[in-house]
């Protein structure tokens, strides 16, 4: 749960003061504060990390990368790095110029319009 403070509270062994927000409180702990009058329930972020995992599955996904869905987060960037490189040594075998500037989306379809020449 996540709260916002109204009076002070010690956390982790530091003080917190009103208006301090601190997340993935646990559940018990919480509720304690809010019935004492120690603070309040806030909206829950999404979780930044999951957010970003899903994104980097779908990019590695895009790719051609292997076991995407189940690969963590420096495996799919290692497999990102790698089809991306692969990527670059194949525009610059087929003669497309600036592929280090190039996203991998605008790679894909330059080497698909390249491949139908």
């Amino acid at each position: 749960m996540d709260i916002k403070l109204k009076g002070v509270v010690k956390n982790g062994g530091k003080w917190k003061k009103p208006g301090d927000i601190i997340r993935k409180v646990d559940d018990e702990i919480a509720e304690d504060l809010i019935a004492q009058g120690y603070a309040e329930e806030i909206e829950a972020l999404p979780d930044d990390d999951a957010a970003e995992l899903q994104e980097l599955r779908e990019r590695a996904k895009l790719l051609g990368v292997s076991n995407a869905g189940r690969l963590g987060k420096e495996k799919l960037l290692e497999g990102i790095s790698e089809k991306h490189s692969d990527l670059q040594m194949k525009a610059a075998e087929l003669g497309i110029e600036g592929t280090e500037d190039k996203s991998v989306e605008d790679l894909i379809s330059a080497i698909a319009e390249a491949e139908k020449k």
